[in-house]
């Protein structure tokens, strides 16, 4: 084993083709018994609604819709017939089509060892494992960019016509998937195009644009018209602008933004963090002049950065953002495990050493992520999403067995969605603490009993209340009004109080 050069890379063949399609089934089979039953998270219920009626306009789902997401699903709950497990289908498909596309990427830029430990790494990443479970589009994510990124690095280094047309409209209608793809990629599609004709510049615009068109022509007549939907992705964008973003929030953001990265990143690098952060150190030392010029880390660089500044700078809200970059970083990862290992074997004056360290590293880092999501419990591991599915399941069971619906009222904050979705005979309010940290509604006539749906959320000292047991441990407390006839909230304690004001 040599170091992962420009030169060593591998030329796909039979064998690649037979390592990629057993990987997928792998990977596939691998996401069977841990599929999640119940709708993950808020965004899972949009789209399920979506489903049903897509209009952006009625956050069904919110703009700008991923609408060919949505109509995919679709497609599959026609076989499902329930739109959660539907989704979740699809999640699983795409988790094992990015785990074979990255093989094939970075046997094409690295070499076949390295292809397989990044495709392997990004197979066990916590995160990207837990995702592959739920009903979320971001595996598919994942796919989109690490396939997008193979067409532009083929056709980059044999200046082909055929693949840099075809990655500006596989760019276009992705973006149909998942609209983030459009701007995080774009970088990357100019870098692919640099050097090549002007007429080539014009035909990957034009498909590019009508790839965007294919989408943002339906998602706009299906939402009420250009002008509607122009405005609800503008309110969706203005939101974001002035509640999370640094335009908002001034450094607070920066400073929120970079944790949530930070800890999206640990959670989905896994026991890979160090590998990264050893390959990432390595670049400053003299010695790895080399790799700093090389230009697969160029390539890798502008397919990461854009991604990475918005989180910073504008908003990173999901575990699952990360799988933007995450199949470069993985790459990297183990492209410097690679050249780490050539340069011990070196040291220790015998180069065939080289194959069997990098091999001992890459099985010692898998190994740990195994454990991570089978066996331990660390956010997002297999322990901790089937006590999410069945703590959601038993809250919702308990509340249909036990009160009347005409009688009982529902606080919800970040589970409205879901609860309003299974439980859609009770009343369920909800409130965005966002918006005001100290909401407050009346209750409706007939109301005897308050629910409070999540256990973060806790009744003020003076409330009669009675404590419902749930599975895992968990609990369910109910308030009784006795006359009064206010809710009041108070988030940054995080209680509710039932008040005569």
């Amino acid at each position: 084993m040599t170091a992962a050069n420009p030169s060593e890379a591998s030329v796909w063949n039979k064998t690649d083709w037979q390592i990629a399609s057993a990987l997928f089934i792998v990977t596939f089979l691998s996401r069977i018994p841990f599929r999640t039953t119940l709708f993950y998270a808020w965004d899972s219920v949009l789209y399920a609604r979506a489903i049903d009626h897509f209009d952006v306009s009625i956050h069904q789902p919110h703009a700008p819709g991923h609408i060919f997401y949505v109509f995919l699903s679709r497609i599959v709950n026609l076989i499902t017939g329930d739109p959660n497990s539907a989704m979740v289908w699809v999640s699983v498909f795409f988790s094992a089509a990015a785990v074979a596309a990255l093989y094939w990427l970075g046997t094409m830029m690295f070499s076949r060892h390295v292809g397989l430990v990044a495709s392997l790494l990004l197979a066990t990443s916590l995160s990207f494992w837990a995702y592959s479970e739920v009903a979320y589009p971001y595996t598919l994510l994942a796919f989109l960019v690490t396939a997008f990124a193979g067409l532009i690095y083929v056709a980059r280094e044999g200046k082909s016509a055929r693949f840099i047309l075809l990655a500006a409209l596989f760019l276009g209608i992705g973006s149909g998937f998942r609209q983030d793809m459009l701007p995080f990629m774009l970088p990357l599609m100019a870098y692919g195009l640099l050097g090549m004709p002007w007429r080539r510049w014009v035909a990957a615009g034009m498909l590019l644009g009508a790839g965007v068109a294919s989408w943002y022509l339906p998602s706009a007549l299906l939402s009420g018209g250009f002008a509607v939907y122009r405005e609800s992705s503008a309110n969706q964008s203005d939101y974001i602008i002035e509640k999370i973003s640094v335009f908002g929030r001034g450094l607070q953001a920066i400073a929120a933004n970079l944790h949530d990265l930070g800890l999206f990143s640990l959670l989905a690098l896994a026991a890979a963090t160090p590998l990264l952060l050893v390959f990432l150190a390595g670049l400053f030392f003299p010695g790895r002049r080399n790799v700093r010029r090389d230009g697969r880390l160029l390539f890798l660089m502008i397919w990461t950065v854009p991604s990475i500044l918005f989180y910073i700078f504008i908003h990173v809200g999901e575990f699952g953002y990360v799988f933007s970059f995450l199949p470069a970083a993985l790459l990297a990862a183990a492209w410097g495990t690679a050249n780490l290992a050539v340069m011990i074997a070196e040291k220790r004056g015998d180069q065939k050493k080289a194959a069997g360290i990098f091999a001992l590293a890459s099985a010692s880092v898998i190994f740990i992520n195994l454990m991570l999501f089978l066996v331990l419990t660390p956010s997002l591991s297999a322990n901790r999403l089937a006590a999410r599915d069945g703590i959601l399941r038993s809250r919702i069971e308990t509340i249909r067995e036990n009160f009347d619906p005409g009688s009982t009222f529902i606080v919800s904050v970040f589970d409205y969605q879901q609860a309003a979705y299974y439980l859609p005979e009770y009343q369920v309010w909800k409130f965005d603490p966002l918006e005001d940290s100290y909401p407050s509604t009346d209750l409706p006539e007939g109301v005897e009993r308050v629910v409070v749906f999540e256990n973060y959320l806790k009744p003020g000292n003076n409330e009669k209340q009675d404590i419902l047991p749930l599975d895992y441990d968990q609990r369910l407390v109910v308030m009784y009004p006795r006359g009064s006839r206010h809710i009041q909230v108070d988030w940054p304690s995080r209680t509710v109080d039932i008040t005569d004001e």
